[in-house]
């Protein structure tokens, strides 16, 4: 009878079938690099006019990448495309020019706004298409770019937080200062939301509010439990696409069993 299998399974012209992702058009690549170089170029500008404009082209070209990467097939996604432009627009209005009603807080507010809205709207999609389909590099690259871009979501988050109230963050190197001054927000604030989300905890920068401190420990949270449940999910993906084939070749065996 193994014989007999074996003999008409070898004879059949039929393929196995395997389990395939969709047809995937996301290339996660260069917005990995672009948000990379913005995360490590952020924390190390200072309070001239040129480190704010070389600022906001790299903020600009990541906006613009992101637009590119989430696109669907060749379509492009004209929402994601206006949010990118009225958010960099904003950004460099806010901290590029001393013009009222530029220079204003609630127009900053408005800009930080602006940007958060448009990565929220970003990463919901990158996480819809991480989550769906065969596991592959692009992906994982995806899955790291979310990781990351929630940390500019959460440093937006803080910097609305320290315009509203500036005796919210202490930096702990300078003692005598009891406030974050303007010019230092936006780089100390970029460094210490990353420190946040991976539990670091340097201690050198301290939230003293409570809507800092909510803050602080809701970041710390979701980035533990999206490393988690996102490894869990690729690591389930990648064992079931590993598994499908074996699983329709006994399938096929107990059906001709069964004839």
């Amino acid at each position: 009878m193994s014989s007999k299998l074996a003999g008409l399974l070898k004879g059949s012209s039929k393929p196995l079938p395997v389990l395939h992702g969709k047809p995937h058009s996301k290339h996660y690549y260069a917005l990995l690099v672009s948000v990379m170089v913005l995360a490590f170029v952020a924390p190390l500008v200072d309070h001239s006019v040129l480190s704010h404009v070389a600022i906001a082209i790299i903020l600009l070209t990541a906006l613009l990448i992101s637009t590119l990467a989430v696109r669907r097939e060749e379509k492009f996604d004209w929402k994601s495309i206006a949010l990118a432009l009225a958010a960099g627009a904003a950004w460099t209005l806010a901290f590029c020019s001393n013009m009222p009603p530029f220079n204003t807080t609630h127009f900053q507010m408005f800009s930080l706004v602006t940007i958060l809205v448009f990565f929220i709207y970003i990463v919901r999609i990158m996480v819809l298409d991480i989550l769906t389909g065969e596991v592959n590099s692009n992906r994982i690259c995806g899955g790291a770019c979310v990781y990351v871009l929630l940390g500019f979501c959460f440093a937006l988050i803080h910097m609305m937080i320290a315009i509203d109230n500036p005796y919210a963050y202490k930096d702990n190197i300078k003692a005598d200062e009891t406030s974050i001054e303007h010019h230092e927000r936006y780089p100390l604030l970029i460094y210490f939301s990353f420190c946040t989300l991976s539990t670091v905890g340097y201690g050198d920068v301290v939230p003293l509010s409570r809507s800092a401190r909510a803050c602080s420990c809701l970041e710390a949270l979701c980035g533990q439990l999206y490393l988690a449940i996102l490894v869990a999910r690729l690591v389930g993906m990648h064992t079931a696409v590993k598994a499908e084939p074996k699983r329709l070749q006994a399938e096929r065996l107990l059906e001709i069993e069964k004839s």
